[in-house]
């Protein structure tokens, strides 16, 4: 049977129902594109000189308060709670092809396929809509990374350490040498999200793409944020959180402690309180990155605390989080659909509203975007229906349904890491 047709014969089940999804993880994920789509949109003002990071320099009173409260509270800390929750995902998913008798290489493969596709979604993104795409960086991560989501807890435990230890020296080394350069170049530092002419962008994104992923992925610490929420997955932490309740709190308290004292001095250099030389804002760009992941699992944690106070309560998520969850369900189509619309509004190849407002504007119109998104999400879920493109990345990756899969093989008993997640408690056992 064509396995174009029909779930490949070596992957013993389909992705997960909905009734095997925590409600956590989809809350966290609709959340996080609010804050994706505050952190991008000030990118598209063209009214004041480019600022730190993404937002304008300048405003009036209320301008600067914004510029800082999202430097501290926003930018840096989106991407790696995105990757952490994208690294649950993936560890989730393996761990459900494991127990249902997928073997390791299978499993693997799958993850694989994945990241091809991610690659691909984030190549036509990164080109035709934003130079700041985040999927790509995932695929090629899932690519780089995927055959430790299969490895024993141990060498999964190795990968974080390792990739946090490169992840910081690169960042700080990075950040300063792209201070220093952005100094004494001279060039545009928004590059194509300025341009007038969008053909001239297009060509000019094309031949940026090939590298604009391993720079991501080096300046930031996705890479261990990814591998960081593969490990709180083996451990359940979001699945299970009322467990997990004194670990999610002290993430909480500790990371966003972190997270907003290591954003303030950027925060302050943004807002124009603190004229720094380049050398002392890539520093604290540095910083502010660093600090940023504390802040990511943080705001992941802080979810999962709330699923634990609605299972204590015996409680369904509100009309609030049901909608959160909706767009956490539809992340693909909900991401590609809220930067499409900031492009459209914003973008000088567009409507061009961004060379008529300030950071207060920018933020306003990426909290409609989010909105607009939100209420896409709440209608399709209430009609039943996937995002299209999750479902497009569902069936590229798994095959139409329709055929049935291969009688599960069962684990090698030998390998302790063949064994489905679930039954691997002395290695996923919450230490206290």
């Amino acid at each position: 049977m064509s396995t174009r047709h029909t779930v490949s014969p070596s992957i013993a089940r389909r992705e997960a129902t909905a009734t095997e999804r925590s409600p956590a993880p989809d809350i966290a994920r609709g959340f996080m594109l609010l804050l994706i789509a505050l952190a991008h949109a000030p990118m598209y003002v063209t009214t004041s000189a480019p600022g730190v990071v993404t937002h304008p320099t300048g405003g009036d009173a209320l301008d600067r308060t914004i510029t800082f409260l999202s430097l501290d509270l926003v930018d840096n800390r989106a991407y790696p709670m995105f990757a952490a929750l994208f690294g649950y995902g993936m560890a989730m998913l393996v761990m459900r092809q494991r127990a249902a008798g997928t073997t390791a290489p299978a499993a693997a493969r799958l993850l694989r396929r994945r990241g091809v596709f991610l690659f691909l979604f984030g190549f036509v993104h990164f080109v035709l809509i934003f130079p700041a795409d985040i999927l790509a960086p995932y695929g090629v991560a899932a690519l780089a990374l995927g055959w430790l989501f299969v490895r024993s807890d141990r060498a999964l435990h190795k990968g974080v350490v390792i990739t946090a230890v490169a992840a910081t020296v690169l960042t700080v080394l990075m950040a300063v040498a792209t201070a220093l350069e952005a100094s004494g170049s001279g060039e545009h530092p928004r590059g194509t999200v300025w341009a007038q002419d969008y053909g001239a962008a297009v060509v000019e994104r094309l031949s940026q793409a090939p590298l604009a992923s391993l720079h991501i992925l080096l300046a930031w610490p996705i890479p261990a944020a990814i591998l960081v929420g593969a490990v709180a997955a083996r451990r359940r932490y979001l699945d299970d959180p009322a467990r997990h309740r004194a670990v999610l709190g002290r993430t909480v308290l500790i990371g966003g402690t972190v997270s907003v004292a290591g954003g303030v001095p950027l925060a302050l250099i943004g807002a124009g309180a603190w004229q720094a030389g380049d050398l002392a804002q890539g520093a604290m760009t540095a910083l502010h990155v660093i600090t940023g992941f504390a802040g990511g699992l943080a705001y992941a944690a802080a979810f999962g605390l709330f699923a634990a106070r609605l299972q204590d309560r015996g409680r369904s998520p509100g009309a609030v989080a049901s909608a959160l969850a909706a767009v956490g369900r539809r992340s693909l189509t909900c991401y590609l659909l809220q930067s499409s619309l900031l492009a459209l509004v914003l973008a000088r190849v567009a409507f061009g509203v961004g060379d008529r407002i300030e950071a207060t504007g920018a933020a306003a119109i990426g909290i409609g975007a989010w909105l607009t998104v939100l209420v896409v999400a709440v209608v399709l879920e209430r009609a039943g229906l996937r995002g299209p493109l999750d479902a497009l990345m569902r069936r590229l990756v798994y095959g139409r349904p329709g055929g049935r899969a291969a009688a599960p093989v069962p684990p090698d008993p030998a390998s302790s890491d063949a064994r489905p997640a679930e039954q691997q408690e002395p290695t996923t056992r919450v230490e206290s």
